[in-house]
């Protein structure tokens, strides 16, 4: 039996039952979470374009579509996965020198869920099921550091829970997951700087390309089985053995699934957080700011400190300001916090920010470094003109696994993600629908998600 055959027998063999009580309590948390990142993302300009392409190619479907309107599956797939990535405020799973975005998968899980006309558990455990299957590949394989981008293993759980939700066969889920991993592998180059768009777009087109390999192998196609370790397979390209013991797996991957408090990219968080308590312990003026100098983990100072990716040396729009940790931490001590206001493109290139982001040092901490992932330590030094030096240190964050977000924690960043993008009637309608999750339709939830237009959106 190959990886990927071992892969759908797991997948296949998944039910509600499988799932712990903990994981049916942190289940809806993560996806109102999910859905917060999804509302507060519509009306960009990327999204938009995506809209676009959705009303010109997803066709007149039977899959109903967050802020109205409907569309073929593969498409609704795409539109779902855009507006969940976005806004880069989406929960991660972190390895030591790997990472992925475990909300990637929502979109997906979402739209097949509905399609099939499932129920709210249907959909618990689609986004349990691929949260899983995804971290495991991070944490078992070295797609980064080998050049591969983290929606790469996306082919093989987004097929992995849509084929379960299909109702597939061991061997159809076996080879529509082939068929996307030999097919739709992309790059970390995504991640370097300088960012562009796509940094935000890259797993939507992941989702459609599963999505086209799904339905044709529900249609018979078959794909390459022994894509991980087959002669010019992904081991070869990884220059290891993938080897994950399927049989001996759960489905508790939204336990170590990490939710951001904050509006920054994922390795960041304890960094932003630390400026934020800094900030509220103590009365600055930044004027006066000499210095600020940030000790973070390695996997931080290599994708926002100026390390493996790169440094953006001019910081001038959302995709560059929240992958940069002069720019978090300059307007963390600026404005208390860190959301999605703080990247609207007036903000990003007022001069108060534009200034103080240029006194930011950043560096690596060994010692830091070696409690990651179980810890996420960040030291801020802010060094004042009247010699005055002010030091905080905190070990994580609201939100690490170690540390996770409740239910009351979720709704209220779900409702600062929603202020002014939806009305507060059809947002109380949503939270309810998702904390009643394990006793409704999708459908239902669907209906109320076509009710949110959006600031500015155009249909």
């Amino acid at each position: 039996m190959t990886q990927v055959e071992a892969l759908a027998k797991y997948a296949a063999r998944a039910s509600f039952a499988d799932l712990s009580a903990q994981s049916r309590q942190q289940l809806p948390v993560h996806i109102l979470d999910s859905l917060g990142c999804c509302i507060a993302a519509l009306g960009a300009g990327p999204v938009e374009a995506c809209r676009a392409q959705v009303a010109d190619f997803g066709g007149n479907g039977p899959c109903a579509l967050i802020s109205g309107g409907n569309a073929n599956p593969i498409y609704a797939a795409f539109w779902h996965t855009a507006l969940v990535r976005y806004v880069d405020f989406m929960d991660n799973f972190l390895a030591p020198t790997e990472t992925c975005h475990t909300a990637d998968n929502f979109g997906v899980a979402l739209t097949i869920a509905d399609y099939v006309g499932g129920s709210g558990r249907d959909l618990m455990l689609a986004v349990a099921l691929a949260y899983t299957v995804q971290s495991r590949f991070v944490d078992h394989a070295n797609f980064m550091t080998r050049g591969f981008d983290h929606t790469a293993q996306l082919a093989f759980s987004l097929n992995a829970a849509a084929g379960k939700l299909l109702g597939l066969s061991e061997p159809q889920i076996a080879d529509a997951i082939a068929m996307a991993a030999v097919s739709d592998a992309s790059f970390a180059v995504v991640r370097a700087k300088p960012l562009s768009q796509w940094k935000g777009l890259a797993s939507a087109q992941s989702a459609l390309g599963a999505m086209n390999t799904l339905f044709l192998a529900r249609r018979g196609v078959e794909g390459p089985l022994q894509v991980i370790e087959g002669p010019n397979g992904i081991d070869n390209l990884l220059h290891m053995q993938i080897h994950i013991d399927w049989d001996k797996q759960g489905y508790e991957g939204v336990l170590e699934s990490t939710i951001k408090k904050y509006n920054s990219m994922i390795h960041t968080q304890s960094a932003v957080h630390c400026m934020v308590e800094l900030v509220r312990q103590n009365k600055l003026d930044p004027g006066k700011v000499v210095s600020i100098e940030a000790n973070v983990i390695r996997i931080a100072y290599d994708f926002a400190g100026g390390g493996l990716y790169g440094v953006d040396k001019v910081v001038r729009t959302k995709e560059q300001a929240d992958h940069s940790l002069p720019y978090l931490l300059a307007v963390a001590l600026l404005d208390g916090d860190v959301m999605p206001a703080q990247f609207e493109p007036d903000r990003i290139m007022r001069a108060d920010v534009q200034q103080l982001l240029k006194k930011v040092s950043v560096r690596p901490d060994q010692e830091f470094t070696d409690q990651y992932p179980a810890k996420m330590p960040a030291k801020i030094i802010v060094r004042l003109q009247d010699g005055k030096v002010i030091e905080h240190e905190v070990q994580d964050f609201p939100g690490l696994a170690s540390r996770p977000f409740t239910w009351e924690e979720s709704v209220e960043k779900f409702d600062r993600l929603t202020a002014g993008h939806a009305d507060e009637g059809t947002c109380r309608e949503i939270k309810d629908a998702v904390h009643s999750l394990e006793n409704i339709q999708v459908a239902d939830l669907m209906a109320l998600l076509g009710r949110v237009k959006g600031v500015g959106a155009r249909h």
